[in-house]
């Protein structure tokens, strides 16, 4: 479990986060939703201790962050969008770095593994300043699942892919979720918040307003247009 308590950020004489609690289970794909400048990617960001400056509390089960910065480093991963990547190494050299930095082993295969799923065969030697955005995504994603955390947190990190690079990494990730992983998928594209998520929860002004069950969704899916009129109802956009 992932427990937020009480969790307030702020910078810039503007409050990002405003008081959330809430408990993401594992074994599940959770969405965060809400408009620009809702505080998704500043609450992703302590979550990982990118920002540091807080107040409230985070636990990963029963571990608080501000004591195990360490610990989360090497079981939690956080990918964004536009991520920092090394240009002058080729989409394999990247990994390969990767996989020396989690000490992994048989990292040949994963990382083949991975480039395949991709899609990324024909360019994993060439250089990633040469590469497109949606495929600096995919090799960003790459390197977040590479190390096979307990913990992903995905802020935008799909934006630009391929409609078939999405769907395999929607079946690795409905693999994984049963392995007692939590996966929280922040994302604007709304059909794939709707598709990929049992649970999603909304995020608006820095506060938590809404969170949309699983079996809710269930009910919302089955009409067209349905989650993204009840999703603008609670942003207060309709």
């Amino acid at each position: 479990m992932l427990s937020i308590k009480n969790l307030k950020v702020s910078y810039d004489n503007k409050i990002a986060v405003d008081d959330i609690t809430v408990d993401f289970q594992s074994s599940q794909i959770i969405g965060l939703i809400g408009p620009n400048g809702a505080g998704k990617s500043t609450l992703m960001k302590t979550c990982m201790g990118i920002i540091s400056n807080f107040s409230g509390d985070i636990f990963y089960d029963d571990l608080p962050l501000r004591k195990n910065r360490y610990w989360v480093k090497q079981n939690v991963v956080y990918s964004a969008e536009n991520a920092e990547l090394l240009n002058y190494l080729t989409g394999y050299e990247f990994l390969k770095l990767i996989s020396k930095i989690y000490l992994l082993n048989d990292s040949e295969d994963k990382i083949n593994f991975f480039i395949d799923m991709m899609g990324l065969q024909e360019k994993r030697n060439e250089l990633i300043e040469k590469y497109s955005h949606g495929m600096r995504q995919k090799i960003a994603v790459a390197a977040a699942l590479l190390p096979n955390p307990r913990f992903l947190l995905f802020d935008e990190s799909m934006n630009g892919m391929d409609s078939i690079s999405l769907s395999r990494i929607f079946q690795y990730l409905t693999e994984q979720k049963n392995r007692d992983r939590i996966i929280l998928v922040s994302s604007h594209n709304v059909e794939l918040i709707e598709d990929w998520c049992e649970a999603v929860y909304v995020i608006n002004e820095g506060k938590l307003k809404a969170e949309i069950s699983r079996e809710e969704l269930g009910i919302l899916r089955t009409e067209r247009g349905a989650f993204l009129k009840k999703y603008m109802e609670l942003i207060k956009q309709l």
